[in-house]
């Protein structure tokens, strides 16, 4: 037997003990950012990548990259359209250079409660076809869409109403969110995940708006003694798992449908998992001596937020689009 055939033969048999064709098969490459231990990561790409091998039946392989490794948070909406990486872990709000719209989703306008968002925030539904069509112009495509609770604030002052954050220096993760906390009177800093810890260490910036998941993955309670834990008076987070379009439509019409799938179900069950995390988490803050402020729905510390928060409401109701205004809070 010829050399030749010898490799020939030893790759058909290896590619006989993977039982996958190795011409054929489909490679994504998977990007998340912040603490790898977050359920946003920790949670939804495992299960994306043990879907998308069994509905695909091993077409599809992954190849994932954590902590920013690949793309860092605020580069998305950047790296995604290029092709940097296939898939990726993105605020929504983070294209806001390209589509202002979805800053309504960080906005007071956006009302709706984890719960909600877990069980209509998917394709067919008007909010999230709105979203996915803007983000398909812009070259990417939105595999799925989720509510990772409403952001809490890490502080190093006490917070107990919005007159207090009158002079401080916040740091927040987009523009939509500055926005929100500019309107009580605080410098917003845009800062990457990453920054967090160290800002707040060496008073770069006095407090940080973030999700629930990161502020304990990244222990900002080692260097904070407040949190405000404000239900969503101030906006939510809706973060999303995006793909580049052309990749996405270089799939066939099955795979096309597997990934989609595979998202959504992902999704589905991280989302159920961050709802059932959400008290042990505030716990675990509270147990290493934070003081923990609520601000609950319908209480009279709600109103005082909401009131402080009129003029930009409104002015945000009249910011949008009337037919996207319309559509939020007709849901």
């Amino acid at each position: 037997m010829t050399r030749f055939f010898r490799t020939a033969s030893l790759a058909l048999a290896l590619a006989g003990i993977t039982g996958i064709s190795t011409a054929h098969a489909e490679r994504l490459t998977i990007s998340t950012w912040g603490s790898p231990n977050h359920y946003q990561v920790s949670q939804f790409v495992p299960k994306f990548e043990e879907l998308l091998k069994e509905k695909s039946e091993g077409e599809i392989r992954t190849r994932s990259f954590a902590g920013g490794e690949m793309v860092k948070q605020q580069f998305v909406a950047t790296a995604i359209p290029q092709g940097t990486i296939d898939v990726s872990l993105t605020t929504m709000d983070n294209w806001s250079g390209h589509i202002p719209e979805v800053s309504i989703l960080t906005s007071p306008l956006w009302t709706k409660s984890i719960q909600w968002t877990r069980d209509n925030l998917k394709p067919g539904n008007p909010v999230f076809d709105y979203f996915n069509e803007e983000l398909q112009a812009q070259g990417a495509v939105l595999l799925a869409m989720f509510d990772i609770g409403p952001p809490v604030i890490s502080a190093t002052f006490p917070i107990n109403g919005p007159s207090d954050f009158q002079g401080k220096s916040v740091r927040v993760y987009s523009k939509g969110a500055g926005e929100v906390i500019q309107a009580l009177g605080a410098a917003p800093t845009i800062m990457g995940v990453g920054d967090v810890y160290s800002g707040l260490q060496r008073g770069t910036v006095d407090a940080a708006m973030g999700g629930l998941g990161g502020a304990v993955g990244l222990k900002h309670y080692e260097v904070t003694d407040f949190l405000l834990d404000h239900n969503g008076v101030l906006g939510t987070l809706i973060h999303a798992y995006v793909m580049n379009k052309e990749k996405f439509e270089s799939l066939s019409p099955e795979m096309q449908k597997t990934v989609m799938e595979s998202a959504q179900e992902a999704r589905d069950s991280m989302q159920q998992f961050a709802i059932d995390e959400e008290s042990r988490l505030i716990d675990v803050i509270k147990n290493h001596g934070n003081e923990v402020v609520a601000v609950e729905p319908g209480s009279e510390a709600w109103e005082t937020w909401e009131n402080a928060l009129e003029p930009f409401t409104q002015k945000s109701r009249e910011q949008y689009p009337a037919e996207l205004v319309q559509m939020i809070e007709s849901e």
